[in-house]
């Protein structure tokens, strides 16, 4: 099955994960009752807010023949890979995002979550990453992977540091 994938297309599904992850965090740190957990959030957040205004950027300053295919996939391979990271996810839209946070029992379970949305974010942008030419972003692409990268990190520490406190 062949398929090709426009630049255009890659950035918008990279913006659909960041507002995903904005809302997530946004509702997950409402919810807190843990203050150190809510300004984890809300710092995560802040940054999934700016992640979607980098992918924005990037989107914007596209060629007009961006939204062309550009990325050929004669196989089918990379979008089947594509196709089972996005049907994978934790949420895939802002209301399943919102909807999951205000489901989980404790700040645990919410950091939880979170890990597994920014495992899923960093495969997903690795993907990208070999799916962008130099010149269309794949740096900027390197710098939020590493971002990512540091979120995951984050969040592993916070869950060490507060598992078996029981707060939300």
């Amino acid at each position: 099955m062949a398929m090709a994938f426009s630049a255009d297309e890659v950035f918008e599904m990279g913006m659909d994960i960041e507002r995903n992850g904005e809302a997530y965090y946004r509702k997950a740190a409402a919810l807190s009752k843990d203050e150190k957990v809510r300004g984890i959030f809300t710092d995560l957040m802040q940054q999934e807010h700016r992640h979607y205004q980098i992918f924005k950027a990037l989107r914007e300053k596209l060629p007009p023949k961006a939204s062309l295919p550009t990325v050929a996939d004669p196989e089918g391979e990379e979008y089947l890979y594509l196709d089972a990271l996005v049907k994978s996810r934790l949420f895939n839209t802002v209301h399943e995002a919102e909807s999951l946070a205000a489901k989980v029992s404790s700040a645990v379970d919410a950091l939880r979550a979170a890990l597994s949305f920014e495992k899923d974010t960093v495969l997903f942008f690795q993907m990208m990453k070999g799916m962008t030419d130099e010149h269309l972003g794949k740096n900027e692409i390197d710098r939020l992977i590493e971002e990512e990268h540091n979120h995951i990190v984050r969040i592993a520490t916070a869950m060490k540091e507060i598992a078996g406190k029981g707060s939300r």
